[in-house]
């Protein structure tokens, strides 16, 4: 097979990838987020966040959702010392908060150009029983996160596969948006 054939097989592979699958591309001024969409799962409105999804279901809670979002620093931020501040305003803000981990690996999340392959995952439990899971991942200049929220421990049993996967598919590449002015 010659040089031309094998690029235009690559081409049709590359677009059957992606054709078959629902990619979500998040933007910031200096990240870029890339994920995929699990299967049952689809996209909804969330006015505060690019990345919204909710299982395509009926009667499924408003509580249980899962997105991915990117926070911009002009500093490197520290995936610790940010914990450390979302686990503080959890615990003074909401009472009787429950805060656990999950050890989960994911081979994706590496170091690279912008990753430095730093992550956590954080498990929160409140009193009306709602539990959320995030996966907090470090890079230059941004903290992304992917977080389930579910309305309780049997939905959150449930859709933890579905998380696993969105963080499985996560890949993080540095941006940087010009404003025309």
């Amino acid at each position: 097979m010659g040089i031309t054939q094998k690029i235009i097989v690559t081409i049709c592979l590359i677009f059957s990838t992606y054709s078959n699958s629902q990619s979500k591309m998040i933007i910031g001024n200096k990240h870029t987020i890339l994920v995929e969409i699990p299967q049952n799962w689809i996209q909804a409105q969330n006015d505060q966040l690019p990345f919204f999804i909710k299982p395509d279901e009926k009667n499924v809670s408003n509580l249980t959702y899962i997105y991915a979002y990117g926070i911009d620093y002009d500093i490197n931020p520290k995936l610790d010392e940010w914990i450390d501040g979302n686990n503080k305003y959890l615990v003074e803000n909401e009472k009787g908060v429950k805060i656990g981990s999950l050890d989960l690996k994911f081979e994706n999340i590496k170091k690279d150009n912008y990753s430095n392959g730093n992550y956590k995952i954080v498990t929160y439990e409140y009193q009306n029983k709602r539990k959320e899971c995030l996966l907090i991942i470090e890079c230059k200049n941004t903290i992304v996160t992917v977080v389930l929220s579910t309305s309780n421990d049997l939905e959150f049993k449930k859709y933890l596969k579905s998380f696993e996967e969105i963080a499985k598919s996560t890949k993080i590449l540095a941006t940087t948006l010009k404003v025309q002015e």
